[in-house]
């Protein structure tokens, strides 16, 4: 947990953490499928689907197999078959290994970076630009053009970009990365680590948005970042924050979940996040603690470069400002929560951790008792306080 916090505070010097965790998923995930064949084995699971699907994997490279498992798509399968309480079927899983390309149909590898038969004409290929070298972004795979009513980005028809929209999500994108890389390398590390397929979606008419989910580890999901209302600044934030959701994500995955299994969680509890002012689920909030956490120091490293523009860094101080108002609220930030979930007795302490942090940094910006402004005084003096 230390390594984690202290992967947030945007300190140049990146723990181990940040890489390790990446690879222990993908050993942990290809434990899950190779545990999930042998259950399809024992199961009523068809014989020729266990075997087409061990074959598909068989046939694929090092490489391939890594990437495999580094895809949400697979996150996601392979959580929906663990938790379905039904035997595997397998069917999801085989169609990444080895989508079905007879006919001419459109075919997309695992981390929706490529297709053959791309629009369904036979032989044609496509590739999806990239991110850092190595982020998908995806805007046209099926990953991408599914309806989700759950979803702020997905819910609605796809509408597709034109030529001009992509590329102005491409720069604004690859603008948004350059500059947390040469401010905050660790953070821009995780964005490259836990973020391996950035999905953008536009609708007419909405406000720009940005969405993680914790079922598909790996993605995220930006609405509507071709138009002027999704500035450069909210741009940065955004990537910053939903690459925290998965990092967290992958965090539970592999060591524990903030919510104690098997412990008491009421379902219709909505605690009050202090720094939207919105109720809101109990996981949810203690995700928000870590992200704001992330997303104050990078405001606070943007600060501290001294290259802003008057413009830049109004803007920086008011995010810096609406970031740290959350830890600043009266009380124990644990104390919002603890009533109402079983949760990890780690998580509520780094909450308060990453609190006493931020109230120590913005006390040394508070001024002597001498510099108070004489308002302030005579309202004192007004409600009989001496």
């Amino acid at each position: 947990m230390l390594q984690l916090l202290s992967s947030l505070t945007a300190d140049s010097a990146a723990p181990p953490i940040v890489d390790n965790q990446v690879e222990l998923a993908v050993q942990k995930l290809k434990s899950q499928f190779e545990g999930l064949l042998w259950l399809a084995r024992r199961f009523s699971t068809p014989e020729v689907t266990v075997q087409a699907t061990c074959d598909a994997f068989e046939a694929l490279s090092p490489r391939e197999r890594y990437a495999f498992f580094l895809s949400p798509a697979v996150f996601s399968e392979l959580f929906r078959e663990g938790t379905s309480g039904e035997a595997p079927r397998l069917r999801g899983l085989l169609a990444l290994l080895k989508p079905d390309d007879t006919s001419g149909q459109e075919a997309w590898d695992p981390l929706f970076s490529q297709a053959r038969n791309y629009q369904g004409e036979p032989g044609k290929h496509y590739e999806a630009p990239r991110l850092g070298d190595s982020i998908v972004v995806d805007l046209v795979s099926p990953f991408c053009r599914r309806t989700d009513l759950t979803s702020p980005v997905f819910f609605g028809d796809y509408q597709p970009l034109t030529e001009e929209q992509r590329s102005v999500v491409l720069d604004k994108l690859r603008a948004a990365l350059a500059e947390i890389d040469a401010t905050a390398p660790t953070l821009a590390r995780i964005i490259r680590n836990y973020t391996r397929v950035l999905v953008v979606r536009q609708r007419e008419g909405m406000l720009p948005a940005s969405e993680q989910v914790s079922d598909e580890v790996g993605a995220i999901r930006l609405l509507n970042v071709h138009t002027p209302h999704y500035t450069h600044e909210q741009l940065m934030d955004d990537l910053i924050h939903e690459s925290v959701h998965n990092f967290l994500s992958t965090y539970e995955f592999l060591e524990h979940p903030f919510l104690l299994a098997g412990g008491s969680t009421d379902p219709d509890a909505r605690p009050v996040s202090p720094w939207s002012m919105r109720p809101i689920r109990v996981l949810p909030f203690l995700h928000a603690a870590f992200v704001y956490f992330a997303i104050l120091h990078y405001a606070l490293r943007r600060l501290e470069k001294g290259t802003l523009t008057d413009e830049a860094r109004a803007q920086a101080l008011r995010q810096r400002n609406r970031y740290a108002s959350g830890f600043l609220m009266p009380g124990a930030l644990s104390a919002y929560v603890k009533p109402y979930a079983d949760i990890d007795p780690r998580v509520l302490h780094a909450m308060d951790q990453m609190q006493a942090l931020v109230r120590r940094r913005f006390s040394r910006t508070v001024a002597p008792r001498s510099e108070v402004r004489p308002l302030t005084q005579s309202v004192t003096h007004k409600e009989g306080i001496p």
